[in-house]
C-alpha cells in the first residue's frame, strides 16, 4: 500500500504563494527527524535565514558597546 510519504507533494509557499515539489526523500528526511512539512519554498528559507542571521549580528554589535 503506498502512503501519501512515498509520493512527491506539491506545496504553496506561505511567502511568496509560489507551488513547490516536496520531494518523497525529503519527506523521509524531515519526519526522520521530527519535522513537520515546511511552509516555504528554498529560495524564501533561504530569505528568511539571511534576516535572522542579520538581526542576530545588529544585536550582537548592540550589546559589545
Amino acid at each position: 500500500m503506498e502512503t501519501q510519504r512515498d509520493q512527491d507533494r506539491q506545496i504553496v509557499c506561505q511567502d511568496c504563494q509560489l507551488p513547490f515539489t516536496w520531494t518523497a526523500g525529503e519527506q523521509d528526511f524531515y519526519y526522520s527527524l521530527g519535522y513537520s512539512a515546511p511552509k516555504r519554498c528554498q529560495s524564501c528559507r533561504a530569505i528568511l535565514r539571511r534576516k535572522i542571521r542579520q538581526h542576530e549580528e545588529r544585536r550582537a554589535r548592540e550589546v559589545q558597546r
